[in-house]
């Protein structure tokens, strides 16, 4: 019997040994669900926490396995010991229960919270580019062909962010359809609408910059094509209107020869006075 109450006492032990390493556990579990850089800290530590329970898990196992030898040996106290057991089991299945629940927790924080930084970074980005789609320097003709090449560039900026734009939103959706929002599902819905919007202000606002400063740059070069043409224009004249019709049959031959390449050079210049009226209607 002496020996009876001394396994008894050190199972006892073991039982205490075991509760008071699993109270602090789930001290740590039932902890508040993290905010900020918090939830980095805790994913940290549940890594730390998996290990532990494997640890744990031995000294669970051995504790069951002494239990069982007591109960087979017909221990004075089985029913005592019986009980003892199932509790700390029960207790164990459902620490581990509630490790596996807070991980998910954790998981589903870490997502939504990187969700929230992506796009706070795509917002500030769209906000930064809308200030540049704003800007009306098609108004000023100065450098016009260099600023419609850097509009160019503009666009093709907005063009290789589209897919970044269009992944963050894909994983908002996907946060509210598998309902990992920890219950912020309207706010995800509003920020994703507040997305949408700021991007198609921002493609509507550049396309529509970079049609101006294609008619800016269409206008300047019009002009310039006017500007030589009018030049054109002013010699012709000036050679029509000479009085020199020559004094000898070589001076006439030589006149006729100019006037010839004088016509070639008008019919040469008649579709291009037909484009530019076409582009003046």
């Amino acid at each position: 019997i002496l020996d009876q109450c001394l396994e008894l006492q050190l199972f006892y032990r073991d039982c205490e040994q075991a509760d008071t390493w699993m109270s602090a556990r789930e001290a740590f579990l039932a902890q508040e669900d993290p905010s900020g850089d918090n939830v980095e800290s805790l994913i940290k530590k549940h890594e730390d926490f998996d290990k532990a329970i494997n640890t744990q898990e031995e000294k669970i196992k051995g504790l069951k396995l002494f239990a069982e030898s007591l109960i087979k040996n017909n221990h004075y106290d089985s029913p005592a010991v019986t009980r003892k057991r199932d509790q700390i089991l029960d207790r164990w299945n459902g620490l581990k229960e509630a490790l596996i629940q807070k991980r998910s927790k954790l998981g589903e924080s870490q997502t939504l919270q990187q969700f929230s930084r992506d796009a706070d970074e795509i917002e500030n980005w769209m906000t930064e580019k809308f200030q540049i789609a704003q800007e009306e320097n098609y108004r000023d003709p100065t450098n016009i062909q260099q600023k419609h090449q850097k509009q160019q560039a503009f666009e093709a900026e907005l063009h290789a962010n589209s897919d970044r734009i269009a992944a963050i939103i894909q994983a908002g959706n996907n946060l509210i359809e598998n309902s990992k929002c920890g219950g912020g599902e309207a706010a995800v819905s509003a920020r994703l609408k507040a997305l949408n919007d700021q991007w198609d202000l921002l493609v509507k606002t550049t396309t529509e910059k970079s049609y101006r400063l294609k008619e800016a740059n269409k206008q300047k070069s019009f002009m310039a094509a006017v500007k030589d043409l009018e030049f054109w224009l002013g010699e012709v004249e000036i050679l029509l209107q000479s009085d020199d019709y020559g004094k000898d049959l070589a001076s006439v031959e030589n006149l006729l020869k100019k006037h010839s390449l004088l016509e070639a050079d008008i019919s040469a210049h008649q579709d291009r006075v037909g484009e530019m009226n076409e582009q003046a209607d």
